[in-house]
């Protein structure tokens, strides 16, 4: 009798171990679906807002296609594959486009439509596989064709774009889901080597730019660890500053409390959205946090679409919480979505195409799949590490021969803004041409004077964010190949405007100055404005 007595006692404790650990187990994995995975609303969110910011940028790209596109305008396709073969030894001549099979107007338009076609049916989430994978494509290929205008934006746009595109983008408020009748089955998250990805890839601009300016920690004098006088800096860029940001300017300590805040906030923000601990609570505080961030620095500085990127990017870490909570609280998301379905009710396409199925999040991911999305991350961390000292980890971690998939791909990434040290020195250009009949005008705006003396807001002489960004690299020795095609670019127009009747009025040289301004340390008085000349270009 004893001996059953002992042979019960330890079935029972060997049942309460295995049911503590089954328990411990599923805790676990519930955690980890919750910290890596992606709410389905939340990635359908995501996909709203970068489908809408595609069909923005297109809009604005758009009204500048023969400047920045085609063959007569500041980079024909000679020029843009000259500068491909000149950087081979870094993988540049793996950047593809589609844009360079074509100089001409029409077909770059063409390619702009059929982007804004795919782009607004990934929005609706029609078909929304396919047009992801086209929206991608074609974004690659226009980024591609005229690098110089590109910011950081752009990069963090392309891959978290290339990211989700291993998970299920249409299966809710899309109208593939609406159609099937799945828009509100289980499960509601998805969670994927590929999910994983997309939440890092966001945290590793703010990681990585924060290496950056961390570089020099141990010098006292550093604008960023030592007299905080980044943001003094940075709002002292007058190509980049608005008008808030000139108001912001005139506080000192305001200025070195936000270089503190931004250098730790772009640190432990990312970090706390990964606490294992009331994680709904910290993630939507930091999405709050950080939509604000860049709110903000967008009201001081012009940086185009780049806080817009970010914002987008960051819903894919908004909780489920927030969505059953705007459920209660509001009706309009699917009412609005299900009108859409109603209307867009005879384009589907026969069944027998897989590009017409609805997406449903599935737990059964080939291996293969996985296996390579895994890689490609490593490979991205490895990119990202190597290029806050490239010198160093070039030879020991990934060497320059294997940039050819990040250049095929789109990712490669360098998080380097304002730093590791913020500029000190900025201006704006002078474009002089010098007409047959002796007389000097100004190539830029026709009608106004040579802007000699400081503009009362330098930002507000751009047309575009994207013009300010290529003038801006222009003034840059890394992009002095691009001098003698702007400075064509520039006679070719006025002669087109200005010079058909009359040859006497056409330009015979292009001189490209750069007025120069030396950002003093705080208190110094800023220095009169230095003259460097980038360019001379004579025509016959």
């Amino acid at each position: 009798m004893a001996v059953v007595y002992v042979h019960c006692g330890e079935t029972l404790r060997h049942a309460a171990v295995r049911q503590f650990t089954t328990l411990a187990m599923n805790r676990l994995a519930e955690k980890t679906i919750e910290l890596f995975g992606v709410d389905l609303r939340s990635l359908a969110a995501f996909r709203i807002g970068a489908a809408g910011v595609l069909l923005l940028d297109l809009w604005y790209r758009g009204q500048e296609i023969t400047a920045y596109f085609t063959d007569a305008g500041v980079l024909p396709r000679t020029g843009r594959i000259d500068i491909l073969e000149a950087g081979d030894q870094f993988g540049f001549r793996h950047t593809w486009s589609l844009h360079l099979m074509s100089g001409e107007y029409w077909a770059q338009l063409a390619l702009m439509l059929l982007a804004a076609i795919f782009a607004s049916w990934l929005m609706i989430g029609y078909r929304t596989r396919l047009a992801a994978i086209v929206s991608w494509i074609l974004l690659m290929s226009l980024d591609g064709r005229n690098p110089i205008i590109l910011n950081s934006g752009d990069v963090l746009l392309r891959s978290m774009l290339l990211w989700s595109l291993f998970l299920p983008l249409g299966a809710r408020f899309s109208v593939d889901a609406w159609r099937a009748g799945k828009e509100h089955q289980s499960p509601t998250r998805v969670i994927s080597m590929a999910s994983v990805a997309l939440l890092l890839q966001l945290c590793m601009m703010y990681w990585f730019s924060t290496v950056f300016k961390m570089k020099s920690l141990d010098d006292m004098t550093s604008p960023w660890t030592g007299d905080y006088s980044a943001v003094y800096y940075a709002l002292n860029c007058d190509a980049f500053i608005t008008r808030a940001g000139l108001w912001v300017r005139q506080y000192p300590v305001t200025m070195q409390f936000l270089t503190g805040f931004s250098l730790w906030f772009e640190i432990v923000g990312p970090a706390l959205a990964f606490l294992p601990c009331f994680t709904k609570w910290w993630r939507g505080g930091v999405v709050a946090a950080f939509v604000a961030f860049h709110v903000g620095l967008s009201l001081c500085l012009t940086i185009g679409l780049f806080p817009v990127i970010c914002i987008v990017s960051w819903l894919v870490f908004l909780p489920s919480e927030f969505w059953e909570w705007a459920t209660r609280r509001t009706g309009i998301v699917s009412p609005l979505i299900e009108s859409v379905v109603r209307w867009t009710k005879g384009l589907a396409a026969p069944a027998r195409y897989s590009f017409n199925r609805p997406e449903t999040p599935s737990s059964r991911r080939h291996w293969l799949v996985e296996c390579g999305v895994t890689c490609l991350l490593v490979y991205v961390v490895m990119w990202n590490v190597r290029e806050t000292d490239f010198k160093y980890w070039e030879p020991r971690l990934l060497s320059r021969n294997w940039n050819a998939p990040a250049r095929i791909l789109g990712l490669d990434q360098n998080w380097s803004m304002f730093a590791p040290l913020p500029r000190t020195e900025d201006g704006w250009l002078v474009m002089e041409g010098t007409l047959r009949d002796g007389s000097k005008v100004n190539l830029w705006e026709f009608d106004e004077a040579l802007p000699w003396s400081k503009p009362p807001l330098v930002s507000a002489t751009y047309r575009t964010q994207r013009w300010r960004k290529y003038l801006d690299n222009l003034t840059t020795e890394g992009f002095a190949a691009h001098r003698m095609y702007f400075s064509e670019w520039l006679a070719r127009r006025w002669n087109e405007q200005n010079a058909v009747k009359d040859k006497t009025r056409e330009v015979h040289r292009v001189e490209l100055s750069h007025r120069i301004e030396v950002t003093p340390p705080p208190g110094d008085p800023i220095p009169d404005p230095e003259t460097r000349v980038l360019w001379t270009w004579y025509f016959e």
